[in-house]
């Protein structure tokens, strides 16, 4: 595997490969992972690491654009090379941008196989790390282009959302190197405990990045508050929030609401999830699968998204799904299910059991390897071992 980011964090993609890789090793497979220099203090899942040298000066871990970027994914094209040549690998699984775009340098010089794994698509997202108008049409361009050309490369794609299907189709990926493969999580990382809510209180539990559509959630908290005085917004991060206190002010949103918490320890953060009554998630256009959605539900917490984020649950059974982008509405259901903790309760008991049973690992990383075996079958030199 090759993840041009940080790793371990407890950020979405990179929490998502653990459980891959967690699961690859259970199986018997020897797992190596090029990443960069850096990461959080986590424990390993058994897989191989192998670091680039570090840069001195770079330590960003949240995602997007940064100064080091070409840099550390120069390094990252040169470790890869080094350890494909050295490990002789059945093929590289590549996550995200830039690490294909390392694996393809690396097939050219060595015939290995790429599968690249599409977490999300640009045209969602990197316009939004710009600033001004011209920053960001130079954004949503480099964004086509890496579109474009990024995912039909690869010797077979796998992508984490039937709209993410449709959406690569479209980019000019041939149906039959397209993989459809949901995220999944391992039951054993959720303790069993149920939530018990400290009052009428809304969880969010993940990165403040722009593309989350946090000020929705601002906006329909200062009408849950007006409404119902005792409302808290308990926000969880292992970034620094204080780019989420300058958006709620903006929307007028009182600092009196809001709870922070920054942390990367999970156990921290099941136990501050638990404290809430209904979870959040704002985001709009999403053509990956927030992994949030997964542990809110795993926690046993009903969740209020917007329809775009809305990968699993059904409406009135396990949450409530409103539409992209309105406040209002997030703001009702979030009343609703603040006002009667009993019913949150239920929905938040069948949330937890049909995730825990539908995206499990153990189950998941069987189609993984499926999907191995056909990545191989299009090399016939190179059986897989």
């Amino acid at each position: 595997m090759v993840a041009a980011c940080p790793y371990p964090t407890t950020q979405g993609t990179q929490v998502f490969i653990r459980g891959m890789v967690r699961a690859l090793c259970r199986r018997g497979h020897e797992v190596h992972l090029v990443t960069y220099h850096f990461g959080e203090d986590l424990p390993g899942e058994g897989e191989i690491l192998h670091r680039i040298p570090p840069l001195p000066g770079y330590d960003k871990l949240r995602a997007g654009p940064a100064w080091g970027k070409p840099v550390l994914d120069a390094m990252l094209a040169g470790k890869l090379l080094q350890v494909v040549r050295r490990t002789g690998p059945d093929l590289v699984h590549a996550h995200n941008y830039e690490a294909p775009i390392a694996a393809y340098l690396v097939r050219a010089l060595t015939g290995v196989p790429v599968l690249y794994h599409s977490h999300n698509l640009m045209a969602d997202e990197l316009h939004l790390y710009a600033r001004g108008r011209v920053g960001r049409a130079l954004g949503r361009r480099a964004a086509g282009l890496l579109d474009r050309g990024i995912p039909r490369r690869a010797d077979r794609c796998v992508v984490i959302s039937p709209e993410a299907v449709e959406a690569h189709r479209s980019l000019g990926v041939s149906p039959e190197r397209l993989e459809l493969l949901l995220p999944a999580l391992h039951p054993e990382d959720f303790e069993p405990d149920p939530p018990a809510p400290a009052g009428p209180t809304v969880v969010y539990a993940g990165n403040p990045d722009r593309y989350q559509d946090l000020a929705v959630l601002m906006r329909a908290m200062v009408r849950v508050t007006r409404a119902l005085p005792d409302a808290r917004l308990l926000l969880v991060s292992s970034a620094r929030l204080d780019e989420v206190v300058a958006l709620a002010r903006r929307e007028g949103l009182d600092r009196r609401y809001l709870e922070l918490h920054t942390t990367s320890d999970w156990g921290e953060v099941q136990r501050l999830m638990r404290r809430g009554t209904v979870a959040a998630l704002p985001r709009g256009l999403c053509r990956g699968f927030p992994i949030k959605l997964l542990n809110y539900m795993a926690v046993g917490l009903p969740v209020v998204a917007c329809a775009g984020s809305a990968k699993v649950g059904e409406d009135g059974v396990t949450g409530r799904i409103v539409p992209d982008g309105d406040s209002g509405a997030f703001a009702g259901a979030l009343l609703e299910l603040l006002r009667d903790p009993d019913r949150a309760r239920r929905m938040g008991g069948r949330a937890r059991a049909s995730i825990l049973q539908e995206h499990c690992w153990e189950q998941r990383v069987v189609e993984l390897e499926a999907v191995y075996q056909r990545t191989v079958a299009l090399a016939p030199d190179r059986p897989l071992r």
